[in-house]
């Protein structure tokens, strides 16, 4: 399996796992309503991490200029703040729930990234 493949997947194990924890704990202090704003969050935040990795994917073994990665990023990004206002606004989920749902996105990848890092022998992180 390569890095990219097994960073996606430890990400994403991470994310489902730590959703179920803070909707865990949204249920327990009484916010039952904001669970679907942290799942549609939550899988925005998954969309913009495949995403994300399928660009690495495409640009692996190719030497990318600083100004493609930038055009790459800037789109992505773009488009996930589109999708964002679109989940806002058509779903009408919890606009709290939505932002701590995709927050978690970077800390999965963070976790992820570390563990991977932890797991090879002579790396220091």
């Amino acid at each position: 399996m390569s890095d990219l493949r097994r960073f996606e997947v430890t990400a994403s194990l991470v994310l489902v796992a730590f959703l179920l924890v803070v909707a865990g704990g949204l249920i327990a202090v009484g916010h039952p309503r904001a669970v679907a704003g942290l799942v549609a969050g939550g899988l925005l935040g998954l969309t913009n991490m495949v995403w994300m990795v399928g660009t690495a994917k495409r640009f692996v073994g190719f030497a990318p200029t600083a100004r493609m990665l930038q055009v790459a990023a800037a789109i992505r990004f773009l488009t996930i703040a589109v999708l964002l206002g679109m989940v806002l606004i058509v779903s009408r989920v919890d606009p709290v729930g939505a932002v701590i749902g995709y927050g978690c996105f970077p800390i999965a990848a963070a976790v992820a990234g570390w563990r991977i890092l932890r797991a090879q022998p002579g790396v220091t992180a």
